[in-house]
């Protein structure tokens, strides 16, 4: 008789310990749905996803001929926004028909797609000789390169070397495709004739 009690009473501590637990796991689980922030579920950080060292891409025009290429000691990319940042890039124009055009730059930030790419500290731009036309020399600090438009663009102060002749200002355009220079203000400049032939 007192065995059967003992077991009964064993029983009865048994299911109340496990209804204890099924409580406190209940309220836990509970208070875990009540104090999730929903806007931070799923949401990524500005941490890179993936980085290449020594990187060289070339982009192809719908034709599926060259472009320009990009090459730059290291390339860093961030899925938030889809961005990537690069260390010591350098793009250069590869469109046969035009002077080469090359950009360099200690930094850049290329925005999702490539639609543009900003360059920063000690940012040169060099067309190479062609034709009559001595070659050119850009330097300034910061430049917006917009790759589809074939234009790179500044607010900042340029230092402009043409052959001889050479000239400083702020904000510059220069359309690659049109062949065209534009210096925004505050334009000095030393001017020096060509040779005579």
């Amino acid at each position: 008789m007192q065995q059967r009690q003992y077991d009964r009473i064993a029983a009865g501590i048994s299911i109340a310990l496990l209804a204890g637990l099924a409580a406190v796991s209940y309220y836990l689980a509970e208070l875990s749905v009540r104090f999730e922030r929903p806007d931070a579920v799923g949401t990524p950080t500005h941490e890179p996803d993936y980085f290449v060292e020594g990187l060289a891409l070339t982009r192809l025009n719908r034709e599926g001929q060259p472009v320009f290429r990009m090459s730059a000691d290291r390339m860093v990319h961030y899925p938030d926004d889809d961005s990537s940042e690069f260390t010591r890039p350098t793009l250069v124009s590869l469109d046969p028909g035009k002077p080469l055009v090359t950009l360099r730059a200690e930094r850049g930030v290329a925005t999702s797609a490539g639609q543009q790419t900003h360059l920063y500290d000690a940012v040169r731009l060099t067309r190479a000789a062609h034709g009559d036309q001595p070659p050119l020399r850009i330097d300034t600090d910061y430049v917006l390169v917009l790759p589809d438009e074939d234009i790179a663009r500044t607010d900042r102060p340029v230092t402009i070397a043409h052959g001889a002749s050479s000239l400083t200002g702020i904000g510059m355009e220069f359309d690659n495709a049109a062949r065209v220079l534009k210096v925004r203000s505050r334009v000095k400049g030393v001017w020096a004739a060509p040779a005579p032939r």
